[in-house]
């Protein structure tokens, strides 16, 4: 967990998520596969930087890290 206090916001764009199960293997604790897609197990988390490595890494860039503050993408990198 990086900078306590700090809140994110986790979305997965179901029209966009192929359900490859990549942010499951890499994250179970935080992402879980609802059908045939991937769906967050809590929408807001702490600032958590294995959460930003899981959306960097979605092959479909489905997963985007929203810092609740301010509105900011932290993820997907572009």
């Amino acid at each position: 967990m990086t900078e306590s206090g700090r809140r994110w916001r986790i979305v997965v764009d179901q029209d966009s998520c192929m359900g490859s199960g990549v942010c499951v293997g890499d994250l179970p604790h935080r992402f879980r596969i609802v059908g045939d897609r991937s769906q967050p197990v809590d929408a807001e988390i702490g600032a958590d930087e294995e959460v930003l490595a899981a959306a960097d890494s979605c092959p479909r860039e489905a997963i985007r890290v929203v810092d609740v503050a301010t509105g900011e993408v932290l993820a997907p990198l572009e």
